[in-house]
């Protein structure tokens, strides 16, 4: 049977880095012996992914898309866009998305588009992306994340527990394949109130001058934030999305950023997922590439039509995308 020409993820590739940090690496014994505020929301954590130097991500990108391209069948020449973002980029702007297109040798029509969006960024990216390739405005498009974060926090402080790094991508375009998913419809919640909360900022140093860009949950903030915003909303919207097309979590496989396993079962508990795919222990919170990561990684894994990739962001806002295959 012929189906329909529909636009769709065509392949998905991931890369993360070789060196394994445990529960038991030296660099935690700060936050062992003190045990500050805010140390019992990153619990469920075994192992973390560790870039050598922050610029790896760069690699890991490349590596990812590469590994996407190939899954898709396409060529570098074949990409009119790329979206997505290097965290944290080398420079403010222009983002090292920018030197991905350079070292896959993407044409020079190929716009680059980053989004600064952590962590929803490849939620964000594979929207725009179906909308572009939908419109005729691209034929390809490759979404691209990848996240370095484990060399922009301060190990004094409990969000270090989950920082780790990775990279993820996707190709999205034209489909006639029954096995391929396709965005089906989104849904968003954003309370900026919470701006501030979780941000990844330069702080000043006793010494004169700035300190490299590092994730602060606000002291007076952050935990507030982690509890009322990012336990209770994100269940919220995807039970909002999946009634609008008659579903509940029975009829989904779940993939969302991870954090902790506070975070994972407060989401497992509120949305009750036929599957939820989650590396946490293996791979710990890699921000914006988790759910790309997973969505490759497993993806032979997903047993269900339906599919889900939920995220929270910094304003703050919590997104969730439903794609199908049939």
């Amino acid at each position: 049977m012929k189906h329909q020409q529909h636009v769709a993820i065509l392949g998905q590739g991931y890369a993360v880095p070789t060196e394994i940090r445990g529960n038991d690496d030296p660099i935690f014994d700060w936050l062992k012996q003190h045990s500050p505020s805010g140390s019992d929301l990153f619990n469920g954590l075994k192992y973390r992914r560790v870039l050598p130097q922050a610029n790896g991500v760069i690699d890991i990108m490349v590596q990812a898309s590469l590994n996407a391209m190939q899954e898709a069948g396409i060529t570098p020449d074949q990409v009119d866009i790329i979206l997505g973002a290097g965290s944290v980029s080398d420079y403010i702007a222009p983002n090292n998305l920018a030197v991905v297109h350079q070292r896959l040798g993407l044409p020079a029509h190929c716009r680059v588009l980053p989004l600064n969006s952590d962590y929803t960024t490849f939620q964000d990216g594979l929207r725009l992306a179906t909308d572009l390739v939908r419109s005729g405005s691209a034929r390809h498009a490759l979404v691209t994340c990848g996240n370095n974060w484990t060399h922009h926090v301060d190990y004094h402080e409990p969000v270090s527990l989950a920082a780790s790094d990775g990279a993820g991508a996707a190709v999205v375009g034209h489909s006639t394949s029954p096995n391929h998913f396709r965005l089906v419809d989104w849904d968003n919640e954003t309370q900026t109130h919470w701006y501030g909360a979780f941000r990844m900022a330069a702080r000043p140093l006793a010494t004169g001058g700035f300190s490299t860009p590092l994730m602060k949950l606000d002291d007076k903030t952050g935990q507030e934030a982690f509890k009322q915003f990012g336990l209770t909303v994100p269940g919220v919207i995807v039970n909002r999305l999946l009634a609008r097309h008659g579903l509940s979590g029975q009829d989904i496989t779940l993939i969302a950023h991870q954090t902790s396993l506070m975070v994972q079962d407060a989401w497992q508990a509120a949305i009750q997922p036929a599957h939820y795919i989650s590396t946490l222990q293996e791979y710990g919170d890699m921000v914006s590439s988790s759910v790309p990561v997973n969505l490759a990684k497993c993806h032979a894994e997903i047993r269900t039509s339906k599919l889900v990739l939920l995220g929270i962001g910094m304003e703050m806002h919590a997104t969730a995308l439903l794609l199908d295959r049939a």
